[in-house]
Order: structure tokens, then sequence, then C-alpha cells
């Protein structure tokens, strides 16, 4: 009988790790991450880790948006939220935080949510075996402690810094919660790297076709993008 995984996905703890993938692949534009990949690529490698098959029965977001940002549209941010749930069937935990330019908010709520929701769902009889934590900060092991004492497993999913050292607040060799060899973003840097190819589309709103990357469920021309932006 195969064992039951979940992904919890530090949202902020990801988009900067972002620089550590342009980095390992040598991009000076950046990248994008596969994110409809990300979880199943991660519940592989735990697989050959429990030598047993994993199913991956659930895969959560939190991440932050700021409110009533001056200048600041909210409409990119809320179409990737949207397309991270209705494209890769993730289930997000989206909070709208004041934009007083403090990133410590972003990354304490962050933190709060994710920890909330990893203990509620390790309390649910049978949810998941084995937890996969996509962000490592030291933070996260008091609960990874208290998520051990259900008779669960933790997989963490850490990133080396540019240097190829690890950060100073890793759970890495900090911590004894920990189930499985640390699995590192920047060494899977190729496996979760988007490759896009540009299709023609239709756009949603006047019917145009326009080549396009865009792999999101609904499509909008530059025309009537632009058009949106200046109202």
């Amino acid at each position: 009988m195969s064992l039951k995984a979940m992904a919890f996905i530090d949202g902020t703890w990801l988009y900067r790790s972002r620089e550590l993938l342009f980095a390992k692949l040598g991009e000076t534009n950046g990248c994008e991450i596969d994110y409809a990949n990300l979880p199943h690529l991660f519940s592989t490698q735990v697989a050959k880790h429990a030598e047993t098959d994993v199913d991956l029965v659930r895969t959560h977001y939190f991440g932050t948006i700021p409110a009533s940002r001056p200048g600041y549209a909210p409409l990119k941010q809320e179409s990737f939220y949207d397309f991270l749930e209705k494209t890769c069937g993730y289930e997000t935990d989206i909070a709208e935080v004041p934009a007083c330019g403090d990133t410590h908010l972003d990354d304490s709520w962050v933190k709060m949510a994710l920890s909330a929701s990893l203990m509620f769902n390790a309390a649910l009889p049978g949810a998941f075996d084995i937890a996969i934590l996509i962000g490592d900060n030291l933070c996260y092991e008091p609960m990874l402690g208290k998520v051990r004492l259900y008779g669960k497993r933790i997989q963490l999913v850490s990133a080396h810094t540019t240097e190829g050292a690890l950060p100073p607040v890793s759970l890495v060799g900090k911590s004894h919660s920990l189930d499985f060899p640390t699995l590192f973003l920047d060494e899977y840097a190729e496996n979760v790297r988007l490759v896009r190819e540009r299709v023609t589309r239709v756009c949603k709103n006047c019917g145009a076709t326009e080549e396009t990357t865009w792999a999101g469920p609904e499509f909008f021309c530059s025309n009537c993008r632009g058009k949106h932006r200046l109202k």
C-alpha cells in the first residue's frame, strides 16, 4: 500500500529562491518555475528515500499580496495564484497584508499559516503520512517536532546559497525532525525549470489570435491587456 504525502510550500521562501535557480542555470534574465511539476518531482524523490510508492494527495501554497499599495496593481499576482489553483491543482492560502514595506510581516504570516495548516492536517486521521516542506527556516522546527508526535514523517526541500553554503537559519543539520535526506532545490534546477512553447491562442475578450507562451486557463491579447491596465 502506498504512503500519502502532502506538500506545503512557503511561497515567500520559494520566490526568493528563484535567484538561486537563475545562478545555477546561468540565466541573467531569470527563468520560470514549473509549478505543475514541482510537488510531483519531490514526491518522486521521497518515494525513492522511503522505498515505497508515495501518493501526493494535496499541495498547499501559502503567500501574501500587498493591500492598498499606492501605484501597485495586484492583477498579475492574483492571476498567478489563480493559475496555481486552476491549472496546477494547488490549494492556496493567500492573505492581504498592509503595504508597509516590512517583509518580516509577509514572512511571519506565511510561516504561521503554513504551520497551522500542517498541524491541522497532521491531526486528521489518515490525511497524510509524509509532509513535504518546501521552505527552509529554523522557525519551523517546533511545529515539525509536534507533527512527528502524530507519527508523521518529514521531508525538507531546502536550497544552498549562491556560494554553495547553507543559509544560517537552515533546518539542515540543526533539526531532529527530518526523516529523509534533504532535497536541494538548486540541485534540481533543470527539472523545475519551465520551458514554454510558443503557441497561437484566441483572446477571451475580443477573439483576436496572438502568439504567446502563456499557458494559463484564460488568455487575453496584448491589446486587451493594455486597455485593462489603463483603466
